[in-house]
């Protein structure tokens, strides 16, 4: 065999071993967004804890996202030290040896190929008074993040102006206050729309009848970063 004919033997080999490489890799590619894509198996985890000081009874999901997982057990974990924190400081001013509770259960809101939504409701009894508290989570399904305002919305600040006009569309009172105050922190992505949960003292503030209002993303479109303002089919019942 000449030279000539040995060259053109590499490179064939060389091309070939390229080609199977960029398959291989497009085929883990398309192997990885498809694995993405497929609904969360959820598991429910249970903590309980019940001494003489105070009970904490919480629920919270688990899935297959190592960095949702551990976002989620991080915010239990803050919820449990705040509360602890406050009924130590309850006690120490009403010196009394009554015992306080805390529940914490949860809701997953919404999950499609590219978000996971899920809300915690946190019943707190102290004793002389009982308080419901609620945070809502949007997770990024690809990166594992947690998503804030500025994640879903574009950098421009118009945003805000927009999402107060259109709440206040839907209620009686206003939402101009409390929009100061970061009401729209507790905003779910579902779907074909946002959700804005509001707390008893925010529906009583903007005239709501409802606790939560919702907002098509279609009058949110501009404002919305591309990958969130997409309208997807939610796989929860």
């Amino acid at each position: 065999m000449n030279s000539f004919n040995i060259y053109l033997s590499l490179l064939s080999v060389v091309l070939l071993t390229a080609c199977s490489f960029f398959m291989a890799d497009a085929n883990g590619s398309e192997d990885s967004r498809s694995a993405e894509q497929e609904p969360y198996d959820i598991a429910r985890k249970t903590e309980t804890k019940d001494i003489e000081e105070y009970q904490v009874s919480v629920e919270y999901p688990q899935t297959r996202n190592d960095q949702i997982d551990q976002s989620i057990i991080d915010y239990v974990n803050q919820s449990k030290d705040a509360f602890k924190k406050e009924s130590y400081e309850s006690k120490m001013d009403s010196d009394t040896d009554q015992k306080h509770a805390l529940d914490m259960k949860y809701d997953v809101l919404h999950e499609d190929e590219r978000v996971f939504v899920v809300k915690f409701t946190e019943t707190i009894d102290m004793g002389d008074e009982q308080q419901e508290r609620f945070t809502v989570l949007n997770f990024d399904k690809s990166s594992g993040k947690r998503l804030d305002l500025k994640h879903i919305f574009t950098e421009d600040d118009e945003y805000m102006k927009k999402l107060t006009q259109l709440a206040n569309d839907r209620v009686d009172g206003s939402f101009e206050r409390i929009a100061a105050n970061e009401s729209f922190s507790n905003l779910a992505l579902t779907g074909d729309q946002v959700e804005v949960y509001l707390t008893q003292t925010e529906q009583q503030e903007v005239k709501s009848e409802a606790a939560k209002i919702k907002i098509p993303k279609a009058e949110l479109k501009d404002l919305m970063r591309p990958r969130y303002a997409e309208i997807h089919r939610s796989w929860v019942e």
